[in-house]
């Protein structure tokens, strides 16, 4: 009885590590396309891409990310977009690396966003006012849930991408100085909801 155990262990053992191989050899499914198709200007809106500081090109690796200031009419923002499917590791909850970065968090928010919700910050550093948004999305549905995020992230991973697309997760940052009406903005953006 007890060898027939071991023998049973063993067999799960061994086929939990051939399955862990294969979607590390796999070539990740990774959802960039839709940070390419992410439009640069519009009737409304023009952006500039900004370059990634040498801590972010670490951290971030072979993640695929987009950086841009956007600017529509008298307000602006900087959008990062993370797509984490070759670099799972990159894509964090952005409270832990909001409060790591020296920021305290004052207020967060439910936003009601299209096809879904987001989270809305009010920030200080010091002196310092920000507020950010964020949320993950999957092309069709947007949350602001760190753990659905990883559910959704690892179940596409053991689904060899099946499951759906990877959620990319979607920062937008207030520029100093500047407090946007973010729900005006949202509705004025929609090519945000491209991604």
């Amino acid at each position: 009885m007890k060898n027939r155990l071991n023998i049973i262990l063993w067999s799960i053992l061994l086929l939990a590590i051939l399955f862990g191989t294969v979607l590390e050899l796999r070539a990740p499914l990774n959802s960039s396309h839709r940070l390419e198709q992410l439009p640069k200007a519009g009737a409304l809106f023009a952006s500039t891409p900004l370059p990634l500081s040498p801590q972010e090109e670490t951290f971030y690796g072979k993640a695929e990310v987009l950086k841009r200031i956007y600017r529509l009419g008298n307000t602006a923002f900087i959008l990062i977009a993370i797509d984490g499917s070759t670099n799972r590791h990159a894509v964090h909850d952005p409270l832990y690396c909001l409060t790591g970065s020296g920021w305290t968090i004052t207020n967060k928010q439910t936003l009601s966003i299209d096809g879904g919700s987001g989270a809305l910050l009010n920030l200080s550093k010091g002196e310092q006012q920000r507020q950010a948004v964020f949320w993950f999305s999957n092309g069709t549905s947007r949350h602001a849930s760190t753990t659905r995020y990883w559910i959704q992230a690892t179940v596409r991973r053991l689904t060899f991408g099946n499951s759906g697309d990877e959620p990319i997760m979607v920062i937008l940052q207030s520029i100093p100085n500047v407090e946007p009406d973010w729900e005006r903005l949202l509705d004025n953006s929609i090519f945000l909801y491209d991604i």
